[in-house]
């Protein structure tokens, strides 16, 4: 049983925090939901498509490159709140966009918004567990998961009733409302720490690697999110209310698994846990790709998202157990969003030049190399620990 003290804390602290990220997945998961959408709308094809997608990534990247100023100026409840009012005004402009241009401006600012939101919240995250001195760091990034079911299953059944301008106007009052309830409590935590000015990364062999494969992981989450639904819906004729199953599959769980994760690398360790999650992902997206069945999709799809729930964050935490291990961490995660930023474009040509089950394809065996990369990653980490590689040993 919770002791007073932790349950004052949680509905303090860990609430309102959770709900934020609940919401900002709530976003995702509409943008998932009407893609097939947007894509008859403006009759876009899959490289045009890739593009576009592209601009989201920038938008992302610039927001991230000045988020951290901003942050220790303003604080990161401020900025949840401005990014989140931006976030959705882009997310009712992409869904109602009557141009290819228009359409572009407002997955730009629907990047830059999300990415700065992101940054925001997990900031105003590692504050609260501070606080709180318990780990929940996972349980957010498993609310993002939930939230982000339930916005594409709000956005589906709301697209298969209504129009595109009423189903982002509904979604963004309920998620404004949600927010509402909440903001007040995401007080100023004040966490000091103290960095060495002008510290400089050494790009370790170990490093390189992880940022390799959270370039990798990336590019992965983001086929699902961006491409599941138009591949349903164009390959294997989903009706518009069902061409979100598959997201939604991913998501639910990716969501259990990362409530389990810490539980998960404690029992079986990171090895199996990395090792066995890429082989899954693959094994996903043969299910999905290789049977031109709807339901066998969804399930490849949501085997995908165990396969991929954990690898990101013992990437992370593997990266925290370097020399230095702020800019190592900055650098993998940088990474990680060079190969979100990168893909959507090379995707989309592949998918113009092949198909969405080609891209697909593509996305397997980079989740084959993630699998044989840790353990490459292992050897390079077990070197670098040994006393022979020690500053000084003979």
């Amino acid at each position: 049983m919770l002791s007073p003290q932790l349950s004052r804390a949680i509905r303090r602290f860990w609430f309102p925090t959770a709900m934020t990220f609940f919401l900002n997945g709530a976003v995702f998961g509409g943008w998932a939901a009407q893609v097939p959408r947007a894509t008859q709308r403006l009759q876009m094809d899959e490289s045009t498509f890739g593009l576009i997608l592209l601009g989201m990534g920038i938008g992302a990247v610039v927001a991230m490159a000045f988020s951290g100023r901003m942050i220790a100026r303003h604080g990161a409840g401020l900025l949840i709140r401005i990014s989140l009012a931006i976030f959705l005004a882009s997310y009712i402009g992409l869904s109602t966009a009557p141009t290819l241009e228009v359409f572009a401006v407002a997955v730009l600012l629907f990047g830059a918004a999300g990415g700065l939101m992101d940054v925001a919240m997990n900031a105003y995250a590692s504050d609260v567990e501070a606080h709180m001195d318990w780990r929940v760091m996972a349980s957010f990034h498993g609310m993002w998961s939930v939230g982000s079911v339930a916005g594409a299953a709000v956005a589906s059944h709301l697209l298969a009733i209504s129009s595109d301008l009423i189903q982002a106007i509904v979604l963004s009052a309920a998620i404004t409302v949600l927010f509402l309830i909440c903001q007040h409590r995401l007080i100023a935590l004040r966490r000091h720490t103290h960095e060495k000015l002008g510290q400089r990364l050494v790009i370790s062999r170990v490093t390189l690697i992880l940022a390799v494969l959270a370039a990798l992981s990336f590019s992965a989450e983001g086929a699902i999110r961006d491409w599941s639904s138009l591949f349903l819906d164009r390959d294997l004729q989903a009706s518009i209310d069902r061409a979100a199953w598959g997201f939604m599959a991913f998501s639910t769980t990716m969501a259990a698994c990362r409530f389990a994760g810490d539980w998960m690398r404690v029992r079986f360790g990171e090895r199996n846990v990395v090792v066995i999650s890429g082989i899954v992902a693959v094994i996903g997206f043969v299910l999905g790709i290789g049977f031109n069945d709807f339901m066998l999709a969804v399930a490849g799809f949501a085997l995908v998202g165990v396969g991929l729930s954990n690898i990101v964050p013992i990437l992370i935490s593997a990266a925290g157990r370097d020399a230095a291990p702020g800019p190592s961490i900055a650098f993998v995660v940088s990474a990680g969003y060079a190969g979100f930023l990168a893909s959507p474009p090379i995707l989309g040509f592949i998918a113009s030049r092949t198909s969405l089950s080609t891209l697909f394809a593509v996305v397997a065996a980079s989740c084959a190399v993630i699998a044989a990369g840790w353990l490459l990653a292992e050897r390079a980490m077990a070197r670098a620990a040994s006393p022979a590689h020690e500053p000084g040993a003979p």
